[in-house]
């Protein structure tokens, strides 16, 4: 094998290949010479995956909506009745669409429409409401 080695180099040289061009031939080289090149490999049966749960294919109408509290007026409301820092006001929510409807300025056929570009629905808040503090204080952490 070490014969055939150096012929091989011997070669490579002579053609003035790149070092890592002689490498890779040399590899190649005593993997066949060797008959792992010929060995073939067959794959292990693969199980199949567990399916991607949508949760808006089993009903729309009980999917979440991401509620952005990004609105100052908003999250210093929240923030005062929640008697904590603005800055630990989480930036979303999610909540139920009818809390969503009661808080954004979108109708709930416009809630429904965003179904059919995105799984995630989303939207503003321009207000607050006693439900969205609910929901706020069930993701905050304990003071």
């Amino acid at each position: 094998m070490s014969a055939m080695i150096s012929q091989c180099i011997g070669r490579a040289s002579a053609r003035r290949l790149r070092p890592f061009t002689v490498s890779a031939f040399v590899l190649a080289s005593i993997a066949m010479s060797s008959g792992l090149a010929a060995q073939t490999v067959t794959p292990a049966p693969q199980e199949s995956a567990p399916e991607a749960v949508d949760p808006i294919a089993g009903d729309p109408a009980t999917a979440l909506v991401e509620v952005s509290l990004g609105d100052w007026k908003v999250k210093t409301a929240i923030a005062d009745k929640l008697s904590r820092k603005v800055s630990d006001i989480p930036l979303t929510v999610k909540v139920s669409p009818e809390v969503a409807g009661d808080v954004c300025p979108l109708d709930r056929g416009d809630l429904d429409q965003q179904v059919v570009i995105s799984p995630t629905r989303t939207c503003a808040a321009k207000k607050t409401s006693d439900a969205l503090e609910s929901e706020i204080r069930k993701v905050m952490p304990a003071q």
